[in-house]
């Protein structure tokens, strides 16, 4: 299992009580326009740093609102989500426009979850101040992996990674053109390493090749975001394990997408080289994903539908019932078209026996395939797919 290392949220609570305060300054506690606190561990005063107009102005300049956890918002939450991003963007700290640490989370999360450019983020802190034991204001501020001088180079070499994948891509195609190009060219171009360098953002991909499931899925979510491509990392579990994939609209209808399960290692390595790529989680309906995958995103996901850009729907490669003609026809498109393996899907649990029994109990599979003794095969009886490898 392709497991994910969870996103550490850092939040550091300090609870300031200031006896005596006058209507004023809780006025200006409670808007956020404090000037300094004081530190219950040492008792220095802290300059806070407060958010100026201009930057207010360059974080909404950079709110996608077709983000889809941000339109998922109410508006104080946006509003929270704007002075976050904003407090992110200028590493400042900034008094947020609620008195929820839940809420603090939540929106922080739906940050992350819009913005996987913001690679350089690692969790947060934040403090709280009290009058009479109550809350009246809390104050935010990002925990950072790499200064503003890294980051910047970092930056640099990120967007000359993303250009020239660009370049490549079929940019007037068609959404499932898009999805597919970006798909293809990230599981090629990457390797499934646990405890690699940077494996919860962007930088593992593009920069170092290595990743694991949160890497993908972010990756994933900034090439199709670049290409027009609505999409959004979902963070969850697979097979009762941590994972992140990414829910995808395409065609105006939503999708869900695991570029991570995508990689033909993800069940046996032996196969890489001849199969690497996996389609059966390519653009699939909430029903097919759920028989697998357990979604907790801070914010709901729509109920997935459409077919019309699953793969094997797209690619005619999806079987309804048994015929001997479309599978001579499946078989032989793989051999004209020189690849390695042929995949096909089944449209539910008795088609795919049916299949099965016939190809393989049966030993039909001699009838399509260019072997005399033996034959290599792959099967998912969840997913309902085959795979036959064409040339042994």
């Amino acid at each position: 299992m392709k497991k994910r290392n969870a996103i550490l949220l850092l939040c550091l609570c300090l609870a300031f009580f200031l006896p005596g305060c006058s209507e004023d300054d809780f006025t200006d506690e409670e808007t956020g326009q404090f000037s300094s606190f004081s530190d219950i561990t040492d008792q220095e005063n802290v300059d806070s740093d407060i958010i100026g107009e201009s930057d207010e102005q360059d974080a909404l300049a950079a709110i996608d609102e077709n983000g889809y956890c941000y339109s998922q918002l109410s508006s104080d939450e946006q509003i929270v989500y704007g002075q976050i991003l904003s407090a992110v963007l200028n590493r400042t700290e900034v008094s947020v426009a609620t008195l929820s640490d839940d809420l603090l989370d939540k929106v922080f999360n739906c940050v992350l979850y819009d913005h996987p450019e913001l690679f350089y983020i690692d969790g947060y802190q934040y403090t709280t101040r009290t009058r009479d034991d109550e809350i009246v204001a809390i104050s935010f501020h990002a925990n950072y992996i790499y200064d503003e001088e890294l980051t910047a180079q970092y930056n640099e070499q990120l967007e000359t990674a993303i250009s020239e994948l660009i370049a490549n891509a079929p940019v007037d195609g068609s959404d499932y053109d898009k999805v597919r190009y970006v798909f293809d060219t990230l599981i090629i171009n990457t390797d499934y390493v646990m405890n690699c360098r940077d494996n919860q953002n962007v930088l593992s991909v593009f920069l170092f090749h290595q990743s694991v499931c949160n890497g993908y899925a972010k990756a994933t979510q900034l090439l199709l975001n670049r290409l027009g491509v609505e999409s959004v990392v979902v963070n969850g579990s697979a097979d009762g394990e941590s994972h992140a994939w990414n829910l995808v609209k395409a065609d105006g209808a939503w999708y869900y997408l695991d570029t991570t399960w995508g990689d033909s290692d993800f069940k046996d390595s032996r196969y890489q080289d001849a199969n690497p790529v996996n389609y059966d989680y390519f653009m699939v309906d909430s029903a097919t994903l759920n028989q697998t995958h357990v979604a907790q995103n801070p914010v709901a996901l729509p109920e997935c539908v459409a077919k019309d850009c699953n793969y094997y729907i797209h690619e005619n490669l999806y079987i309804s019932g048994l015929d001997p003609e479309q599978l001579q026809s499946v078989f032989d498109r793989g051999y004209e078209s020189g690849e390695q393996t042929v995949r096909f899907k089944c449209a539910n649990d008795a088609v795919y026996n049916d299949i099965f029994r016939y190809l393989v109990d049966e030993q039909h599979a001699f009838d399509y395939l260019d072997a005399e003794d033996s034959i290599t095969y792959a099967v998912d009886d969840i997913s309902n797919t085959f795979c036959f490898w064409l040339f042994n």
